[in-house]
């Protein structure tokens, strides 16, 4: 009699890996209008330079940090494994500061950094819900059934 291979459980989350496709169309048409919105603000307005400096290196930072959290992201749902999404979660901290302060502490806010920054910050936060959730999932399932 042949001895049957154990069937093994998908634990992925589709939910999560869905919203990451998204994210990541949506960082692309984020990026290049915040980037528009701060040449706008320092062509435009009365920006102190030293403010505009710090503020336009901060939106250099979201992409350096942006691009390897979504990798560790999407490499820690694909394979099942914890060790990514942690990276992922961790990397996600100051990226959630940086949109609360885009959102209130900037030199000026203007409207329509308020309506990017927030479903930004929706995008970010629905991101590291289902991590942890899948997270969970990939330390606490039994991997055969």
């Amino acid at each position: 009699m042949p001895v049957k291979k154990p069937v093994r459980r998908v634990l992925t989350s589709l939910t999560l890996q869905i919203l990451i496709f998204f994210s990541i169309w949506w960082n692309c048409f984020y990026y290049v209008l915040n980037i528009l919105v701060f040449v706008y603000k320092g062509l435009v307005l009365p920006y102190p330079q030293q403010n505009f400096d710090m503020e336009f290196s901060f939106a250099w930072l979201y992409i350096i940090l942006e691009i390897p959290r979504l990798f560790l992201v999407t490499k820690g749902n694909k394979a099942e494994q914890v060790v990514p999404i942690v990276f992922s979660l961790i990397l996600a901290l100051p990226l959630l500061a940086m949109y609360a302060y885009f959102i209130d502490f900037q030199t000026y806010v203007l409207k329509i950094d308020l309506i990017l920054n927030g479903i930004a910050l929706g995008f970010i936060g629905l991101q590291v819900l289902l991590s942890i959730f899948a997270a969970y999932r990939f330390a606490t399932a039994t991997r055969f059934v």
